[in-house]
């Protein structure tokens, strides 16, 4: 099944993405970008994290925010500043159910002024932040006019808001907004709103040419031009000897893309029909107060319910170095090239080194 985006595409646009299907990606010209993500769960070791993220070449640093599991994001965002010269970071992501968007215009501004021209804020609808707070995930009106006010205080120093008027009164500043996207609707909104889609639909080839299909349908529905909204992916990470050992490793986080899938509706998303019901069912039964916890009992659910192939598969670069490398050339040949990855597990900087000097080293980073 396609997503319901590509209804309708012209004739132009199914070449081109002929063409990115079948164009191979020459040794010397393989221009893959690498982020990481890291959950502020400790704040000595978060730092040194951070420095270990930019040393290894990674060039964005995602900070966690979950106000029940996590130290404070955008203060830790703020040491992240301190601790690094190079590399783009900021809070992945924030929502509208558990941050006002003067506040959260603040503290984006706050973070450029920090460290001018690195600053990025990325917005979602919420996942483990909203739940452990006892409140629901934003609907997608809510996501657009949340975005669209967070912009507006920016840029223009107020905003309409729930029909209210929110100031910002020590702008303008430039701070690029990434909106998290794990279905066709909000893919489209991003096209439509966005600097930038944190994409979380998985690594599937067709998956990935349907991903940015609705972005694009969003972009030329707003008359903004597709080609300058970034784009990037969203995986778990791991090596090992093999690829079950290095799955087993982050069976924690891939359970999480079971929620995913199943968030709001399992509709036009990919999902093989022998896994539609174990998808819903994991969504009804994950733990949001385990959240990207090992042991934890979304473990050992998923592992239960017979997903966790499935789930690998579709969301994780798990395997051998050279395993990583042939699933990261495939996703590139359908269109992705950048990966914001999240790096939940013990030994982080030894993984984000040998990443960096393995699998980076071969795409020229």
């Amino acid at each position: 099944m396609r997503l319901p985006c590509l209804a309708g595409e012209g004739d132009e646009f199914v070449r081109d993405m002929t063409r990115r299907k079948t164009a191979m990606l020459r040794p010397d010209d393989r221009r893959v970008g690498f982020g990481v993500t890291l959950l502020p769960n400790a704040l000595p070791e978060f730092l040194s994290w951070c420095r270990t993220a930019e040393e290894s070449g990674f060039d964005t640093i995602g900070v966690g925010d979950s106000q029940s599991l996590y130290r404070e994001a955008f203060l830790a965002a703020a040491l992240c500043a301190q601790e690094t010269k190079r590399v783009k970071f900021g809070p992945r992501v924030i929502n509208p159910m558990t941050r006002h968007p003067a506040i959260a215009a603040s503290g984006a501004a706050t973070l450029q002024e920090i460290a001018p021209g690195r600053a990025v804020l990325g917005i979602g609808s919420g996942d483990s932040s909203v739940h452990n707070a006892g409140v629901r995930p934003a609907r997608m009106a809510e996501m657009r006019e949340y975005v669209q006010a967070v912009r507006g205080m920016l840029t223009e120093g107020q905003a309409q808001y729930q029909g209210e008027t929110t100031k910002f009164t020590w702008g303008p500043v430039g701070v690029p907004l990434y909106v998290a996207a794990s279905g066709p609707k909000t893919l489209e909104l991003a096209g439509e709103i966005a600097d930038g889609v944190i994409i979380q639909t998985g690594l599937l080839p067709e998956v990935i040419e349907d991903s940015l299909a609705c972005i694009r349908r969003g972009a030329e529905r707003a008359g903004r031009d597709y080609a300058k909204i970034d784009k990037t992916w969203f995986p778990w990470v791991s090596v090992g000897r093999d690829k079950a050992e290095a799955v087993d490793r982050i069976k924690h986080s891939i359970a999480s893309g079971a929620k995913h899938l199943a968030r709001f509706t399992t509709e036009g998303k990919h999902i093989p029909g022998q896994f539609v019901d174990k998808v819903r069912e994991a969504k009804k039964r994950y733990r949001f107060d385990q959240h990207q916890m090992p042991g934890s009992d979304n473990v050992k659910m998923i592992e239960e319910l017979g997903l966790v192939d499935y789930l690998a598969d579709r969301f994780a670069i798990a395997g051998t170095v050279e395993d990583c490398i042939r699933k990261i050339e495939t996703a590139a040949e359908a269109g992705a090239t950048h990966f914001w990855m999240s790096v939940h597990f013990a030994d982080k900087e030894r993984f984000m080194r040998e990443w960096g000097e393995t699998v980076m080293g071969r795409f020229g980073r």
